[in-house]
């Protein structure tokens, strides 16, 4: 055992024995790091190949006349114009031409939202899971992730990944308790069982969770009517007459009778009832704004499909002509 006890020897022997121990563990970091590329790279290659599809100007396309930025371009361009398959195979082609991890985590986010716009969630879901190998704490891809999981009802890896954005910062609570939700809807429970443990949720200023609850099982709990005007538009059930903005809505859908002194505050209501009062044919037509990313939808959504984002969903509405009914 005094062997290894260099500093009862020859100083110049620990030295040697000190410079032999350096170079073994530089020699075994290299080669490690040769085979952890090696690997990486034959994964990335049985990746491409599991996805690729044949393209007659595929070798075209790998010609080294063409950058990564033309790549790219070209692909963002086919994108735009609907084009999925040929964006897909393009942002192929660029994985191949980069070993800069950066540019592979935007290439693989650029390509899993190719594949989301077309409705492949499977490979959408594997690219992020790939994207996110590279940078675990990418938030663009953890959120479009996050709406994969959703659209595939998996609830339960969904309440997961909320606890990853919480950890970067994201306030998550009233998402959480709307993906429990979603969760107890999936389960084989009957209607009563569902609607109890619906019930035990925290619904505190959570308007989306209100909603929700309206429209599953149109159990009012006093829902501002901003967040619930079009399902009351469809249901045509008069209720919370107490409240101004209820009884204006609903008096000027000719569902209740006029209250004495009363003004209408709402422009667009006091339309509607001018119309329907000199027989005039009208509807009101409703558009949803997202407030985060400004783009307006034709439909109801919870989660905005182009930036991702809970609870920003604004409902907008107008009169419009009804003749053709």
């Amino acid at each position: 055992m005094d062997f290894f006890f260099v500093e009862y020897r020859d100083p110049l022997v620990g030295l040697i024995f000190l410079t032999i121990l350096i170079f073994v563990v530089a020699v075994a970091n290299y080669v490690w790091k040769f085979y952890a590329n090696k690997d990486a790279e034959q994964k990335l290659e049985s990746f491409i190949k599991k996805f690729e599809l044949n393209h007659t100007h595929k070798e075209l396309l790998r010609a080294q006349s063409l950058s990564l930025n033309n790549l790219i371009f070209l692909a963002e361009i086919f994108t735009k114009s609907g084009e999925f398959e040929k964006a897909t195979q393009i942002y192929l082609i660029a994985l191949e031409k980069t070993a800069d991890k950066d540019k592979r985590e935007k290439i693989f986010l650029s390509l899993a939202k190719v594949y989301f716009k077309a409705g492949f969630l499977e490979k959408s879901r594997e690219v992020l899971l790939n994207a996110l190998k590279i940078r675990p704490r990418n938030k663009e891809a953890l959120k479009l992730l996050k709406i994969v999981y959703l659209k595939l009802k998996f609830y339960k890896e969904n309440l997961e990944l909320l606890e990853c954005l919480f950890e970067l910062g994201e306030d998550i609570s009233k998402e959480n308790e709307f993906i429990k939700a979603l969760k107890i809807e999936s389960e084989n429970l009957s209607q009563e069982q569902k609607q109890q443990s619906f019930l035990s949720l925290d619904f505190k200023d959570n308007a989306m969770l209100e909603r929700y609850l309206f429209e599953k099982y149109e159990i009012f709990k006093k829902q501002e009517f901003s967040n619930l005007v079009d399902l009351l538009y469809k249901s045509l059930k008069p209720l919370n007459l107490d409240d101004e903005e209820y009884y204006e809505f609903f008096y000027a859908l000719s569902l209740v009778d006029k209250k004495e002194g009363f003004q209408f505050k709402n422009s667009h209501l006091k339309m509607l009832k001018i119309l329907k009062d000199n027989g005039f044919k009208a509807r009101l037509d409703f558009s949803y704004l997202c407030l985060e990313c400004k783009n307006l939808m034709p439909l109801f959504f919870y989660h905005c499909p182009v930036c991702y984002e809970f609870n920003r969903c604004k409902i907008l509405f107008e009169v419009k002509n009804d003749e053709e009914n």
